[in-house]
């Protein structure tokens, strides 16, 4: 990149980007998009955002998505407060997925903002490149699954983790209401990447495959997505930034702490 220090991570999933969101201008945004682009997650630590900003940031991405199952910040209705509290054994979104894929048009990209976190090397977020998954895939495979759909449901199995959340502040949206059919290879237009696009936590079948085919062929991709050399794990800690790309990423947050935990989340389509 020209003006940004890029560090990428083990097998380029992922980067590290050092700058202060705060300053960015135009230019600096297109880099950041470029950065996104070839590792699929990006991340900044030591910022310092207000919720104005982060969205102010967010908005030069896109537009900023609805999270139909749970109202926003205060005065910030963009952004969801994802929040593990103390005491609590379940924390939201725990689980492999990809954010909102039951929706009929999914948000592009997810941006998670901390800013309470446990101590450093707890509450992780694991980061698998679905770029990666692709490529090794068996050719077989890759032909098999080339114009398969699938199912995507509100009621997965992710769907338990957000219980204690949408007891506070839940829409009143009936999870079984909420369902979308979905191309399982996407193509990045911009650098003609392919990528798995399966959401373990939401996907319920393969559509025109009998329900034994269905399900031996998922419990097959869902293994191969998540193998050790796809994925990152990002240690948070405080003001720290995570942009991703939800057709190139699955991530799964760790729940191995007992302390509090608090993320601002912001989905754009």
């Amino acid at each position: 990149m020209k003006n940004l220090e890029v560090k990428p991570f083990k097998n380029n999933v992922g980067a590290l980007i050092e700058t202060d969101l705060n300053s960015a201008n135009v230019e600096t945004v297109n880099e950041i998009k470029k950065a996104l682009n070839n590792f699929g997650v990006i991340f900044f630590r030591k910022q310092n955002l207000s919720s104005a900003k982060y969205i102010e940031i967010a908005k030069h991405f896109g537009t900023c998505a609805d999270y139909p199952m749970l109202k926003g910040l205060e005065n910030f209705p963009e952004i969801t407060v994802v929040e593990k509290k103390p005491g609590e054994k379940i924390m939201f979104g725990e689980g492999w997925h990809t954010d909102s894929t039951y929706t009929k048009n999914p948000p592009k990209i997810t941006m998670l903002y901390s800013v309470k976190t446990p101590e450093k090397g707890k509450g992780n977020t694991r980061f698998a490149s679905q770029y990666l998954s692709y490529e090794k895939l068996e050719n077989n495979y890759k032909d098999k699954i080339e114009n398969l759909k699938a199912i995507f449901s509100a009621d997965g199995p992710i769907s338990k983790t957000r219980d204690n959340r949408t007891a506070e502040k839940g829409t009143g949206v009936d999870p079984k209401s909420l369902w979308a059919e979905h191309p399982i290879v996407k193509t990045n237009e911009t650098n003609g990447k392919k990528s798995i696009y399966l959401s373990p936590g939401h996907v319920t079948k393969l559509v025109g495959l009998n329900e034994d085919e269905s399900s031996k062929l998922l419990k097959f991709l869902f293994a191969h997505q998540i193998k050790d050399e796809f994925i990152y794990s990002f240690a948070w800690e405080p003001n720290c930034l995570a942009i991703w790309d939800n057709y190139a990423i699955l991530h799964n947050p760790v729940n191995d702490f007992d302390g509090h935990r608090v993320m601002h989340r912001i989905t754009i389509q």
